[in-house]
Formats: C-alpha cells, structure tokens, sequence
C-alpha cells in the first residue's frame, strides 16, 4: 500500500514538472508561485478556469451582424538585416579607408558564399572629433579650446538574404570584420495582394457555410436579404510581435543574516509572440514554426431582416388638394 502511495506522489510531481516546462517560464513568472501550491486543493479550494466565448454574430428583429475574422502566416521571400558600422581615424582618408576594407571584406566573403546575397551602405555621418587642449597664460586661470582630434565615420550596411540559413554565415563574417550591431531585421514579401484574394476567398466560405446554419436555425432565406458588407485588412511583421522577458529564478534558502549574499544579474532577452488564433475563425498555414508576416482579414456582414413595408423603387407623393368655397373657407380633397 505504501508503494502504491508513493508512486502516485511521484507521477504527480512528475507530471506537473512537465506541464510547467511545456508553459514556459514567462507565463511562470506572471503567474507567481501561488498558483502552484497545494493551497488551491484544500477546502473545497480548487478553481475551474471559466472562459468567456467571443461573440461573433448577433442580431435583433431589424438587422444580423455577423463578423469573419483570419489569420495568414506568410513566409518572407526575402529578408534584410542592417548593421551599424563605426570607423574612427585621425583623418578622413584613413576613416573612409578603413571603413570601406573592412565592407570590402564582407562583400568578398559573402559573394564567395552565395552570390544571390545582395548587400548595400547608408551614409549617417561624417563629423571630426574633438579634445580638449589647455592653453596657459601668465596672469589668467588655465583655459580649455577644442582641438580637432580625429574623424568619426558611421556608416550602415544592410544586406538582403533569402534563406534563414544564410543569416549564421553573415554574422560570423561580419564579426570577422568587427561589424557587430544589428540594428534591426526586415522582413520582405511580394505576396500581399494574392494573400489578400485567398483570404477573401476563405472568408466567403465561411460566410456561406453560416448564411446556411442560420437560415436552417431562423426558418428563414437569409440569401434573399438586403446585406452591407464592410472589410479591413492589416499586416503585423515579426519585429512588432516581439515580447521583453527576464529569466526568472527565485532562492528558497534561509541565510545566516550575519552572511554576505551576492545575486545574480538575470538575463533579459526577448521572443516571438505571434497573434494567437482564439479569436479567429480561420487561420492559414498555420504549423510555421519561424516568426512570420502576419496578415489579418476582417470581413462585417449586416443583413437586413425587417422588409419595406413598400416595394423597392416606390415613390411616394405627399401632395395635398385644397378648394375655396365662394364663402372664401378652405377645404382638403381627398384623392
């Protein structure tokens, strides 16, 4: 019996090491310890998690709005990293010409790696530099003039690749070169307007699969209604998707409050955090695991269920007739 017991503890201690590693550590961290004790088990504690559905569709006796919401992941066909560059020198010429050896090293390298890299500069700044030299006089305190001292060069060089793979080989070459500060990683596609035409194909089954349930469910044609239709259309690239995250530990130990205890620095970094699905009701190529381009459709349908009391195209005539009697009082016809 008493094995029995403690094989069930460990499963269970197992099995909740699993599904806390599988949430991973920034939700831990938001989450806090408390709600991984057993306090929650006690006493008629334990909590179910209640989630409120996102309304999609809803009417009245005058007029059904239903709301088609998507997701495409879309690959970039190109990518386009920039790196900042700064030479220093104690002229032009030795600035500019150490600056362009060390990006005619690159070139060289990459070409020689793949040709198809393509890899252009962006002038920022040419300014010279400055110290400080003391100028003694007789009879007046020490006075400091800026002497020009060298020259700043800064220069970006941003090179285009297709294949992620590629990136790895790009930065060890720049590091080569002491080319070391990515400013950012653009991501390029020349899809948009097939990605916008499948997404409203998508969105228009969608639309014919519900005008089917819900004429089945109101027993009536909601094909022959008078509808409005209202769209959007968005694009969120990886860089705008991703989240600020500190690495989360926390010591469980009771010092000597006579000792010295050093904590360590934890490390802050960043992750993909692509828009989640919960409120869409179709998402395409959805198993790409790399950050992708986003975009997102939204498509609002208002459909008109309370007919004209007139037929279409009616035109109505408010003219009245009016008669004076010969005793000069005004009477209404009615026509």
């Amino acid at each position: 019996m008493k094995t029995k017991i403690l094989t069930t503890i460990v499963l269970t201690m197992a099995l909740n090491m699993i599904n806390a590693q599988d949430m991973g550590n920034a939700e831990y961290q938001k989450k806090g310890n408390a709600d991984y004790g057993n306090g929650g088990y006690g006493n008629g504690g334990y909590t179910v998690n209640r989630v409120n559905t996102i309304q999609t569709t809803s009417s009245n006796q005058d007029e059904m709005t239903i709301t088609i919401k998507g997701i495409f992941n879309e690959r970039a066909t190109a990518e386009i990293a920039t790196f900042a560059i700064l030479q220093l020198g104690k002229t032009a010429e030795e600035a500019t010409s150490l600056m362009d050896e060390r990006i005619g090293n690159v070139r060289k390298e990459l070409a020689l790696y793949n040709k198809e890299i393509e890899i252009e500069t962006d002038m920022i700044s040419f300014v010279p530099t400055y110290d400080y030299a003391t100028e003694k006089r007789i009879f007046n305190p020490k006075t400091y003039n800026e002497k020009p001292s060298g020259f700043e060069l800064k220069k970006n060089i941003l090179i285009k690749y297709r294949n992620n793979s590629d990136f790895d080989r790009i930065l060890s070459v720049c590091g080569k070169n002491e080319i070391y500060d990515i400013a950012k990683v653009d991501y390029v596609t020349t899809n948009f307007d097939h990605i916008r035409t499948q997404m409203q194909k998508r969105a228009l089954e969608v639309f014919k699969d519900q005008i089917a349930n819900y004429t089945a469910i109101m027993n009536t044609d909601l094909n022959k209604k008078e509808k409005i239709i209202q769209e959007g259309f968005n694009v969120s690239y990886p860089m705008e998707s991703y989240r600020s995250y500190q690495a989360y530990s926390q010591a469980n130990a009771n010092f000597d409050p006579k000792s010295e205890v050093h904590t360590i620095k934890k490390n802050v970094t960043q992750y993909y955090n692509q828009a989640l699905v919960k409120d869409h009701n179709f998402i395409m190529n959805p198993d790409i695991t790399e950050p992708t381009i986003q975009a997102f459709y939204e498509m609002t349908i208002r459909i008109k269920l309370k007919e004209d009391q007139l037929p279409k195209n009616t035109i109505i005539r408010n003219n009245r007739y009016y008669i004076i009697t010969p005793t000069g009082d005004i009477k209404l016809l009615n026509m």
